[in-house]
Formats: C-alpha cells, structure tokens, sequence
C-alpha cells in the first residue's frame, strides 16, 4: 500500500508537470497577444541583443537550444568587473563557485545543481567541465581562470554526457575568447581597487599580411589580499599574477582556417590562508588549547585575522602553459571539417599550513605536475535543411605527480615527518554524435550519444618517516625506512583499472511560434572511476572506486515577445544519481599521519527543482534581468561507514553539499547620453541560500543564506570609459570551503569581503 508520503510526492510531481504544461501553453497565447501590443510597445526603443552560443559545438541562437543554457554575449562582459570564473556564477541559476583556498593558482569548486567537487587532489576529476576555447581542463587547480579578452560565457546546466563527455555530470562553463581580426583592434583596462590590489590586462589585434592575423594579450595582478595574518603581524594574502598569450590566425584560402594559440600564466603568493575551528572534544582544543571562542567561530575570533605560523612570502607557486592549435575546413554543402588539439601543463608548489595554529601541528609540502594533450576532430552538418549535427571522436591522455610530505607536530613527538610519491595517468577514447531532425517547422527532435572507454593506472609509494626531538627540522632521533614502517604503502608496479559507458540524449521541441519552444529532454552524464589520491594504507591506494552515472528529466521552454523586448526561459528537471562519488576523511590508525582521504560511491541520490530565467528591455536603455534556481536534493538508499566505526549507518540523513535550495539573481542596467558621453549605471544582487559545506553536515563550517550586491557606475567618451564599481556591498561573510578532520580539527576560508575600486578602459 502506497504510504501518504509517496502519494504526496507523486501529486505534488504531477501538479508541477502540470503547471509547466499550462505555463507553456500561456506563453504561446501571451504571444498572440504580444504580436497585438506590438505598436504601441514599440515606443520602447529596440529588442534585445540576440545571443549565439557554441554550447553544442556548432553556432546555434541560444533560443533554438532545447536544453538549459545561460550566456553572457561581449556586450554583457563589457558592462562587468569580473576578476575570473567564480563571478559568472551569478549569470545562471542553481550555480555556485567557489575557491577551495588549498592550493595555489585558484582551486575551484564548481557546483551545478548541487553536482561538483571541491577537492585539491587531481585524482579527484571534476563532475563540472571548465572548457576554453572548446579544449576541457581537466583538473581543480588552475580551472578559475582569470577574466581576461572573453568573447562569450557559456553556462550548460545538467549532464552533458554526449558532447562533453565524462566528468561533465554537473554540466560544463565554456569560455570562448575573440578572435584575432586583420584591422588594428585592441583594450587595455586599468584597476585599483581594496586590498592594495593592481590589475592590468590589454588585448590587441591586427593583421600581419593578407589572410594572416595575430592577437596578443597580457596582464599583470597584485594584491594584498583581504586576509591579516597575526602571528606574522602582516597581510598573509599576498600574491602576484602575470600572464601573456597570443593567437595566429591564418585563412589561406575562403574554405581553410588555421589557428595556433600559446598562453602562459605565473602566480606566486602566500600559501593560503585558512581558519581551524575547533569542538571542545577536538584534539587541536583539549590538547593544545586552540578552542574556537564560539560555535562557528574560528580560533582567532575574526574570519579575516589569522594565526598560522607558515611563512608568507609568496613562496607558493602556480605556472600554467597551455596550447590549442585548430584547423577548419569548409568542405561545402553545409560541411564542415574541424581538428583540435589541447595541450595544458601545470607546475606548482605549496608548503602550506593546514592547522592554522602558532604551532606546526599538521603542515604539508606538495609539489606537484599535470600534464594533458587532447585531439577532437568533428563533421558538422549545419544549414537550414531538416538535418544537422555534429559528429566526432575525442582522445585524452593526462598525467600527474605529486611528491606529498607531511609535517606532523600532533602524533606524540615534536615534529614527525612523512612522504609519499603518487603518480596518475588517464587514457581516454570516445566516439559521439549528436543531430536534430525537424519533421516539420515546429517539431524537432534531438538524438545523441556518446561512447566512452577509460584506462587509469596508479602507483604509491611511502617514503622515509623521520621523528626530530625538536620542532626544527634536524638531527633525527629516530628513522623508520618504508620496509619497516607499519602500514606502509610500497608498490614496484602501477596498479590498472578500466571503465565503459554509453551516454544517450533524447530530446523533442515544438514551437508553438517562432518565438514560443517547449521541449523534453532526457540525458544521462558519466564520471569515471579512479584510485584515492592521498592513501595511507595499501587497500585504499589499490582499490579502486566505481563511476557514477546521473539521468536528466528536464521539461522547459523558451520564449520571446513584445516584439523581442522580454525573453524569458524555464525548465523543471529530476535527475536521478547512482553510485553518487563522495570524498571523506577517515582515520587510518597505525600510519604516519592517522588520516587518509577516501572516495566512496553512495547509493543513489534525487536532485529535482526548476529554474527560471528573465530578461526585459523596460524602456530605451533601461534592461532589467533575473534568475531563480530552485534545488531539492537528497540521498536516497545510502547505508555507508560514514563515521569510521566498521560498521555501516543509514546515511540518508546527511544533506548533499554544495547544495542551497535557492538562488536567484537580479540585475538592473541603465545607459543614457549625458553631455558628450555616455552614462551607465549597473547593479546586481545575488542570493545564495544556506547550505553544508561537509560531508558529514558540521555545523560550524555550514553557511547560512548570503546577499551578494555589486554595483557600478561608468561613463564613457569616445572609446574612453571611467569606471567606479563595488563588489559585496552588504559585506557578506560566508565560507567558500570547510573541511573535517574527524575528532582532530575543522578547517575553513572566507568569502571576500566588499571591495570597491576604479577602472580606466581604453578601447580602440
């Protein structure tokens, strides 16, 4: 017999399916209706801006696309101030990003509808694809790329398993930048703003000889940082960004194109900066005496202030060199040829102070390498017939090292030391295809699936464990090669694991008019298995975790009218995890450090909500905007050790990470001519509802509901604009990343706090 809650459930479903089906049925007759205001809703001023997106690897008006898909066009990116990918977080519902400040060059933690992963390790792949210029960066560190020359911002909410591939469950950013031009082209912008912070960036364009162009770009960036670090009695966020790049673009002849980019960044900075927070069971409070004043609070009684002892002298390091070369030929008859080839390597350097305490209780040193080279080659079909689509294959081969070593000042001795060498490789192969047939003007239906085979190997070896009377680093007491330390981990040969998966995408839209589409859509995303990154025993570096596999449910429409002034887009969806990948601390008792990192596969997991998306030309100038994303999401079938004990626990209690119940956006843009230029006015508010940030839901470490506003004010002559703007206005405080070491400590960083600041551009 079907319990009351279940009937519920299945009502309140059908009530919603029901609502989008009548909603889109207004719409269409809204638009009847529309077309007859026409007249006198033209003393408005003009429509609004058409936006072409690339989201399903072929140009498309973003309103034909019948999945979700926010965008931001140059126009848009002109009238910000965005320093790298967190502030697009805002353009589109259900998303959230963050800095995980555990390493250096930006370490992101992207979360689509309650999907992602906020972890350092590279063993960890992303559930969110970061794309640029259609090569996918496939690690953490590195993805929050800085705001530099874009041309277009992309957000695809939902797996992308068929285009994208593996690792794209939560869905996929793509940034795309402009295009070298034969005409002499170019912006600088010049900022100063909070913190002591200094940017600089310029782009310039120009032809070198006939069908030859080239693009060159830099920027430089320093900052204080908005973190006082006591001990040191100085600011402990320093850090320095430079970049170049540049991009060849030769066109031999109207059918062929070639194109070469290089891009290399260097950050260095202070290793960053976290707050411990601490239970009075902690061992790092009843041992050491570092209580937090209050629950939630950090030991140094100031999110913004703290006390840890590692030097800050910029002595983190971050280098990224990247390369895409591209070739395209027009084959004729609506064909198109296209070849990428993606090559990213990243070096960097860490010795940071995770325990953010006076006293080295637990500090790590991690050098690490990642190294990528991807090729795609793909036939587009486009046109205006009943058929098109894209067809390709895609192979990846990724490698990195990390040579681990642990400072330990908690295990019973001054100070221990322990190391460990892991070293990762991926091969990835795939084979996909994805096309729209309309039967008629109005009905269209979508096919697509992709074929996936990936091949991991892992290798782990303990080093030397050194015990030293004193907290210094010299003269060991004792020595404990790997043969004879308990539990070490020495492996002579690399351990192998292997995974398929077929990824399918069904879709059917119908237009109502030409400017009113509903559709339905189903689409699965894939996650690859893969070997624990940071192992202290044997078991754990050779087991492998399984992958997880997510269906998508999606019901939208999109819509457009008076005359193109109001756009306005919404979807509902249920999508159903299995296998959901979690990563957790667990003790390790008999290893160096007590401690290791562990993925688990929870059971199943249901996110379900709807998001909604406004976008109205009020007057002449006068544009207002939004967005609502709403998120319900929780385990499902989940019994898992989750506490350690060797014993499994119901664990559906638990709320998923990452996972507010509601977001929304509003924005306000307003342009006039004033004098002999133009002025611009902008404001945004941004609403991030409370949400955990643990996996084990620790309070002290859980975010409660932020209001972020940002404003600007500009005005512009000639091609010369004068800009004062303000980011978190209302100061919001939250915490972008918190981390349990079970019974020993917590650890968290803040959100930045408001800034306000002054910026020149100059265009020509």
């Amino acid at each position: 017999m079907m319990s009351m809650s279940a009937k519920s459930t299945r009502v309140m479903s059908w009530r919603v399916i029901l609502a989008a089906s009548i909603s889109a049925a207004a719409m269409a007759s809204m638009e009847a209706r529309a077309q007859e205001a026409q007249a006198s809703g033209a003393e408005l001023g003009g429509g609004l801006e058409e936006i072409v997106v690339t989201a399903r690897k072929r140009v498309e008006n973003l309103q034909s696309v019948s999945s979700s898909v926010s965008a931001l066009s140059v126009t848009d990116l002109s009238k910000r101030f965005d320093s790298d990918v967190r502030d697009f977080a805002n353009s589109s519902p259900n998303v959230l990003i963050d800095d995980t400040q555990q390493g250096p060059g930006g370490v992101a933690a992207i979360y689509i509808r309650g999907i992602g992963v906020a972890d350092v390790e590279k063993s960890v792949d992303p559930a969110v694809g970061v794309v640029i210029d259609d090569v996918y960066l496939g690690q953490s560190s590195g993805s929050l790329l800085k705001a530099i020359d874009l041309d277009r911002v992309e957000v695809l909410r939902g797996p992308q398993g068929t285009l994208f591939g593996r690792n794209a469950t939560g869905g996929v950013i793509s940034l795309s930048r402009s295009r070298p031009t034969q005409d002499l082209t170019g912006k600088v912008r010049a900022t100063y703003s909070s913190f002591e912070t200094y940017d600089l960036q310029g782009v310039v364009s120009f032809g070198i000889v006939p069908n030859v162009a080239l693009k060159v770009s830099g920027a430089y960036n320093s900052s204080d940082g908005y973190i006082f670090n006591r001990t040191q009695d100085q600011p402990g966020q320093k850090s320095d960004f430079r970049a170049i790049g540049a991009q060849l673009l030769v066109t031999p002849t109207d059918a062929l194109e070639l194109s070469v980019s290089y891009d290399r960044q260097v950050t260095r900075q202070d290793p960053s900066q976290l707050h411990a927070i601490t239970k009075a069971t902690d061992l790092f409070c009843a041992a050491y005496n570092y209580c937090s004043p209050s629950p939630g609070v950090p030991i140094s009684g100031d999110r913004y202030v703290t006390v840890g002892n590692a030097p800050v002298n910029k002595s983190a390091r971050f280098e990224l060199d990247m390369a895409i070369g591209k070739i395209k030929y027009d084959l004729g008859g609506d064909f198109e040829l296209q070849y990428i080839l993606g090559y990213l390597k990243t070096n960097e350097s860490i010795n940071q102070d995770f325990d953010s305490t006076p006293q080295t209780l637990y500090h790590t040193d991690r050098p690490a390498r990642w190294r990528q080279i991807t090729n795609e080659a793909r036939l587009v079909m486009g046109g205006t017939g009943p058929l098109t689509f894209v067809l390709g294959g895609y192979q990846w081969d990724s490698r990195y090292t990390i040579n681990l070593k642990n400072y330990i000042g908690f295990a019973g001795a001054p100070l221990l030391t322990s190391a460990q060498d892991v070293t990762q490789t991926t091969q990835s192969y795939a084979a996909y295809f994805e096309g729209d047939y309309k039967f008629t003007d109005k009905l269209k239906l979508t096919l697509g699936g992709r074929y996936t085979h990936d091949r991991k190997s892992t290798i782990v070896n303990d080093k030397t464990i050194f015990i030293y009377g004193t907290t210094e680093e010299v003269n060991p007491v004792v020595t404990i090669p790997p043969s004879l330390a308990a539990g070490n981990i020495v492996m002579t040969t690399p351990v192998k694991a292997s995974w398929s998966k077929f990824t399918p995408k069904v879709s059917i839209s119908y237009n109502f008019t030409d400017d009113v589409m509903t559709y339905a859509l189903w689409s699965r995303g894939y996650r690859s298995g893969g070997f624990n990154g940071r192992p202290a025993t044997l078991s754990a570096a050779t087991a492998p975790y399984n992958p997880e596999t997510l269906d998508n449910f999606e019901l939208g429409f999109k819509s457009e009218f008076l005359d193109n002034r109001i756009r306005f887009n919404a979807a509902i969806y249920l999508m159903k995890y299995k296998d959901m990948q979690q990563d957790l601390d667990v003790p390790a008792p008999g290893t160096s450090t007590g401690r290791e990192n562990r993925t688990i596969n929870a059971s199943q997991a249901d996110l379900k909500g709807f998001e909604a998306e406004l976008t109205a030309r009020v007057a002449d100038g006068f544009t207002l905007s939004g967005n609502v994303g709403y998120l319900d999401a929780k385990y499902k079938n989940f019994f898992g050790d989750i506490y350690s004990t060797g014993t499994p626990v119901d664990a559906t209690f638990l709320k998923i990470r990452r996972a507010p119940r509601w977001t929304f956006d509003l924005r306000a843009a307003y342009e006039r001519e004033v004098g002999p230029g133009t002025l611009f006015l902008n404001a945004e508010l941004h609403h991030i509802g409370g949400h955990e940030l643990t996996f084990l839901n620790n309070p002290n470490v859980r975010n409660g509901a932020q209001n972020m506003l940002d404003a600007s004010i500009s005005y512009k002559i000639n091609k010369t604009m004068i800009s004062v703007f303000g980011k978190n206005m209302l100061d919001q405080n939250g915490w972008t990343i918190g981390y349990d070491v079970q019974n020993v400590w917590s650890y968290a960083a803040p959100r930045p706090p408001s800034a306000w600041g002054v910026a020149v551009t100059q265009s020509f």
